[in-house]
């Protein structure tokens, strides 16, 4: 089997300056951009107009969730403005988001309450929280401390753990010790973590109902481990949020069905490293703009 996979990477602190290029030379995102502007300043009490014309990064949580929902989909919509369809979506973390909304199974507006609503449920316990990129397996990780929890598995020997700001230095020392790779991942908050509580009632009466529509293509998530509508209430986005992102799962199941190239809509350049891990390909957004423009 072959077709079009988009991929939507997890948050990153996101700079300015790649939105401001993009809103100058393709009218369709400058469209959709300020679209979510529009809905930023309704919903959240803020607009993202002004932080394009910043220099630096934004990376604290609750702005920086909504603002890469915000980019991927205006991503996701330029690549349809092009005429470039999407046979299946994966997405991690925040991710998860815009790739149901890629799927068509929820709104625009209703993307982006997810993501606000989620920032700011998530920002009390997260800013506590750090995450670290760690070479080694999820068991292994396990198996060293109790302080941490798995935010994510990118590949066999390849996790992202979360925990405690003060507990960090010392899991960095006992693996360096091990002779273990591990780097700090340059956000000042952690996300995935046992530590957000199981339920959050407040989050949930904010978000409200969700109306969820049937998909229109197929969809993976890396939150639940399957292929799957996305139609999450609520109380099934909030677990998103506390659980480990499932990448190498989600990406071991497109392979098996045939599909080995992604497109990848988000601010990073996350997945070209990871993805030939699989035997699979990444197309960068760069890549795709160079041919149809």
């Amino acid at each position: 089997m072959t077709g079009t996979v988009i991929a939507f990477s997890g948050c990153t602190p996101i700079r300015p300056e790649p939105m401001r290029s993009l809103m100058n030379r393709e009218a369709r995102f400058a469209q959709i951009l300020a679209q979510c502007d529009s809905i930023l300043l309704e919903e959240a009490g803020w607009g993202a107009r002004h932080l394009w014309e910043l220099n630096g990064e934004v990376a604290d949580l609750p702005r920086n969730f909504p603002l890469v929902v915000a980019f991927q989909i205006g991503l996701f919509e330029l690549l349809l403005h092009h005429g470039i369809e999407p046979d299946a979506v994966i997405g991690m973390s925040c991710g998860e988001v815009s790739a149901a909304y890629a799927a068509g199974v929820i709104s625009l507006r209703d993307a982006l309450r997810i993501a606000i609503h989620g920032g700011r449920a998530m920002e009390p316990v997260a800013a506590r929280c750090r995450m670290a990129l760690v070479w080694t397996s999820a068991e292994a990780c396990r198996a060293m401390t109790d302080r941490i929890s798995i935010a994510a598995i990118m590949a066999p020997d390849l996790t992202v753990i979360s925990g405690l700001e003060e507990d960090m230095p010392s899991l960095h020392h006992q693996l360096a010790e091990r002779r273990i790779h591990v780097h700090a991942l340059p956000l000042p908050w952690g996300a995935h973590t046992t530590l957000l509580p199981q339920q959050h009632p407040q989050f949930e009466a904010a978000l409200g109902s969700i109306d969820t529509r049937p998909a229109r293509c197929s969809a993976f998530s890396t939150s639940a481990g399957e292929w799957t509508q996305f139609d999450f209430d609520a109380a099934r986005w909030w677990r998103m949020f506390r659980s480990p992102v499932l990448f190498t799962a989600g990406i071991g199941a497109f392979v098996e069905r045939g599909f080995t190239t992604f497109v990848d809509a988000g601010p990073s350049p996350t997945l070209e490293s990871l993805l030939p891990r699989f035997g699979a390909s990444v197309v960068s957004m760069a890549d795709v703009l160079a041919v149809v423009s």
